[in-house]
């Protein structure tokens, strides 16, 4: 039982020494990218802000995440096991979900974020909004709609769960959605990244493919930022929009209850007893949250 215990924690150590080593390098890229572009600018080249993070976004996944998949790809994989044939209706279901958690997630961050600040006496800023309102149509659907979609379900998705499944489902979706969360490296995204990072770990376990977590990703992003952005210039067409948010946050959670007792998680073949202690309790996550915690200051600073 000990040897089982001192197993999985250092599976898990070595899964958050992975993905701090992907926060690592967002961080560190911060610094020589900031002075190129300052460089850039004293000779009269500007760089515009979709330059800049498409850019960053490669650097960051091809760089953070090659590291992050050398450090944990030689993991043992869990067993292989029968996957469902997704049908229509568990498609919308799980649309209407994601927008339901998506906004509501959203509204917890604003929540949080305007008594933080109100106390502190700031201006509540959600730093993603500016970079986007800095951003042409092209750059925000190529960074946030394409290749974010892609590289973070591959990273947040096949290559942690696949390693982590064994020790079954619900610590797999638990593990993924909080990695994923904390990756964002901000308040404001947190609440909803980690609860769309749990169903979209769901959706990969019960089906087996990554494609349907790309394309739910991609939708909701691309909703949350060019929909969005879009929508918001034409009154009529906010009411329309805000209408319909409304419908389906409601429609999602009515759906949420009504299917909780019907979702399937499997114990998978070594079952942890405690998520926190063989999950988050060791070197590797503990440094990851560490580097989670830094970049969440740097944000705030920042703003």
């Amino acid at each position: 039982m000990v040897e089982y215990l001192a197993e999985s924690r250092k599976t898990f150590s070595r899964i958050g020494i992975g993905f701090g080593a992907f926060l690592l390098v967002s961080l560190v890229l911060q610094f020589p990218i900031g002075v190129m572009m300052g460089l850039l600018t004293k000779v009269g080249i500007t760089v515009s802000a979709d330059v800049l993070m498409i850019v960053n976004s490669l650097l960051m996944y091809a760089v953070g995440g090659g590291i992050t998949y050398l450090i944990i790809k030689d993991l043992p994989l869990a067993e292989e096991r029968e996957r469902i044939t997704p049908s229509p209706s568990f498609f919308i279901t799980t649309f209407f979900i994601c927008i339901s958690l998506l906004y509501i997630g959203n509204m917890v961050s604003l929540i949080l974020m305007g008594i933080v600040n109100g106390i502190q006496g700031k201006p509540t800023i959600n730093p993603i909004g500016e970079v986007i309102d800095q951003m042409n149509t092209w750059g925000i659907f190529l960074s946030m709609v394409v290749m974010a979609p892609i590289f973070e379900e591959l990273f947040f998705r096949k290559l942690l769960i696949d390693r982590v499944r064994q020790y079954g489902d619900k610590t797999a979706i638990i593990v993924s959605g909080f990695v994923f969360g904390l990756s964002h490296g901000n308040f404001y995204q947190f609440f909803y990244a980690f609860a769309l990072g749990a169903v979209f770990s769901y959706i990969y376990l019960r089906t087996g493919k990554v494609v349907y977590t790309i394309i739910f990703h991609a939708i909701i992003n691309f909703m949350g930022s060019i929909v969005a952005l879009y929508i918001l210039q034409y009154q009529w067409l906010s009411a329309l929009y805000g209408l319909f948010i409304l419908v389906s946050i409601i429609a999602g959670v009515v759906l949420f209850i009504f299917h909780w007792k019907n979702l399937i998680f499997n114990q998978g073949e070594k079952p942890v007893a405690s998520v926190v202690g063989s999950g988050f309790c060791n070197f590797g996550m503990v440094l990851f949250f560490l580097l989670s915690a830094a970049m969440f200051l740097m944000s705030e600073i920042i703003s």
